[in-house]
């Protein structure tokens, strides 16, 4: 299985980077952390892109570390352009089995809104999407009885 992780170094990727993690573990999968740099990517306060190779790579490193802690090999990869568009392309060009992405959780008439990558890879993509929330502790924990 070929499992691409969507990452932008934010904390809705590090779910996503542990949920491939999760996948991967035990099944002898192939993991590729692709981050996009957008063209008009700039600082961000909550971390994540700024525009430069070098912050990229970095971002990419730290998820390529949070595998390799768990024991799953990853290959690491960048690109630049739309981050949905990109991401799509990839997981074509490549054959991926499974693009697993993180969401900030906000909803879906605040996706709509936002134009959220995560929704236009559960649409556009090859293959089917994972999307974790933030959250995803929070809203999947089960019930007890």
């Amino acid at each position: 299985m070929k499992i691409l992780v969507a990452y932008d170094g934010r904390s809705h990727s590090d779910h996503a980077v542990d949920s491939a993690a999760d996948l991967a573990d035990g099944h002898d999968a192939e993991v590729t952390v692709l981050s996009v740099v957008p063209p008009d990517a700039r600082a961000s306060k909550a971390g994540g892109h700024v525009g430069l190779r070098p912050h990229a790579h970095e971002d990419v490193a730290r998820a390529h570390a949070r595998l390799r802690e768990r024991g799953i090999a990853s290959e690491m990869r960048i690109e630049h352009g739309d981050p949905a568009e990109e991401i799509v392309r990839v997981a074509g060009e490549e054959g991926f089995d499974l693009v697993v992405s993180g969401s900030r959780g906000r909803g879906t008439l605040g996706g709509l809104l936002l134009g959220s990558v995560s929704q236009t890879l559960v649409r556009t993509a090859p293959c089917p999407v994972l999307v974790v929330a933030e959250d995803h502790e929070e809203r999947f924990e089960p019930a007890r009885s």
